[in-house]
């Protein structure tokens, strides 16, 4: 009997073991699926940095070229909307509020010295010479910023180094040699701002931004946290076919789409897990994410990886969709997508896809910017001829090409226009003209760099 006892108490301390390893894992993955959810929103805000710092130096760029005061309001207008949202992305990065300090008062600045500005033109008012010598100023500063976080970028990759670590920056936690550098490169950032940039002065009031629309892309029903799982997992095989993952869903979370997230776990070896975004209505992928490690080699070129994207955004069957711009990465392409609808380019129904330049597979997708805008649209016939068109943009611009382009408006108005594209010097342009009353609707600039060109 005393050794049926002592067997009993073995069989019943292993099984506690078991459950107690079997509850850890479980934590663990949950923690995982957390923590993987954490850094992909740290990684999408800083991506947004970029590209918003990017932006701003074009849209400066584009007020110098500009030879309309009606579009000059506008531009100023959203130079000042789009200084808040990169300073949003900047805030909701883990790099302490002490050490970013000047960067965020430098954004503010910027936003409301161009406000001031807008409120100008749009009165008639003329803007001094001493305002145009700051808006050039700040044109070269933004680029100078641009480059600097794409240098960051750049080292964040060379030494695999995730915003997750950068956390607890501002209780001067333990740190790695490489989670420090980075900081420092930050730092660094912040404390040119501080030294080299003078202060913007400026008067006028403020308003609030334009409410943004509902999501027109969401089709279906409401579905479940499982069924988002499932169509993860669906999504997966375009990516990897024939892997098998374990997926674990959670949420719903709100936002401009409410969304599921879903991490999906590989069960082969060698494949790394996927983090998804799936929207409550209608179960549509708004992104999706690698979280291994980057490609550490480049053996696809530039037209290959593009062709990658575009076979990968074929076996999505959301229509036809023609490449607007690429920008490489590290050893990942991204590459821009607009949809066409008759042959126009619909530009605010984007999608952009990375391609990891080692393998060819799709390292991230996004189609936010699809799924809150596509819509099926009933387009105008153009009253102006090409011709008209190419007679209302600056004498200065030299034509290169002309076709038609459904553009976005900063009032959620959408216009049909003549996409114009030429060059001043070296920088090359696309001025859109209303195809239907010849107004000069926007001014976009292709940004030319090392890594690849797009349109902004």
């Amino acid at each position: 009997m005393r050794y049926k006892n002592i067997l009993l108490g073995v069989l019943i301390v292993i099984g506690l073991a078991i459950g107690a390893a079997l509850w850890s894992s479980q934590v663990f993955k949950q923690a995982s699926a957390s923590e993987n959810a954490l850094e992909a929103s740290y990684q999408s805000n800083f991506f947004n940095l970029i590209e918003n710092i990017e932006n701003l130096d074009v849209l400066l760029g584009k007020i110098l070229a500009s030879n309309s005061d009606g579009q000059d309001t506008i531009t100023f207008v959203t130079v000042w909307s789009m200084a808040e949202v990169a300073k949003t992305n900047l805030s909701n990065l883990p790099l302490g509020t002490a050490s970013m300090m000047r960067s965020n008062e430098y954004l503010a600045q910027l936003g409301d010295f161009c406000y001031s500005l807008a409120q100008k033109t749009s009165k008639g008012q003329e803007i001094t010479e001493s305002e145009w010598q700051k808006v050039r100023q700040l044109h070269q500063e933004n680029r100078t910023i641009h480059n600097e976080l794409r240098e960051l970028l750049s080292l964040m990759q060379e030494k695999q180094v995730r915003f997750g670590s950068l956390a607890n920056a501002d209780e001067a936690a333990d740190l790695t040699s490489e989670s420090q550098d980075i900081l420092d490169g930050f730092g660094k950032l912040d404390e040119r701002l501080q030294n080299e940039v003078p202060t913007l002065t400026y008067d006028g009031p403020f308003s609030d931004h334009v409410v943004n629309r509902t999501p027109r892309g969401l089709t279906g029903q409401v579905i479940d946290k499982n069924q988002a799982a499932k169509t993860a997992l669906q999504f997966a095989e375009n990516i990897n076919p024939g892997t098998k993952y374990s997926a674990e869903p959670s949420g719903p979370a709100k936002g401009r789409i409410n969304s599921y997230s879903v991490t999906l776990q590989s069960e082969t070896a060698g494949r790394s897990d996927l983090f998804f975004g799936i929207s409550q209505k209608g179960g549509h992928v708004i992104l999706m994410m690698d979280t291994g490690e980057p490609a550490k080699v480049k053996r696809l070129s530039i037209k290959q990886a593009t062709r990658k994207a575009e076979e990968f955004v074929q076996k999505l069957g959301l229509g036809e969709f023609v490449v607007t711009g690429h920008l490489a990465e590290g050893n990942e392409l991204l590459v821009n997508f607009a949809w066409l609808q008759d042959g126009v380019i619909i530009y605010p129904d984007m999608i952009q896809v990375s391609i990891a330049m080692d393998n060819g597979n799709a390292a991230a997708y996004d189609a936010n910017k699809y799924l809150l805008s596509h819509t099926q649209r009933e387009l105008p016939q153009p009253q102006i001829t090409e011709a008209e068109a190419r007679a209302n943009v600056n004498p200065k611009l030299k034509i290169e090409a002309v076709r038609l382009a459904l553009i976005p408006l900063d009032n959620l108005q959408e216009k049909l226009t003549y996409e114009v594209k030429g060059k001043i010097g070296k920088d090359t342009y696309y001025v859109y003209i209303n195809a239907e009353t010849g107004f000069q609707e926007k001014i976009l600039m292709i940004v030319e760099t090392s890594q690849g060109s797009r349109s902004i």
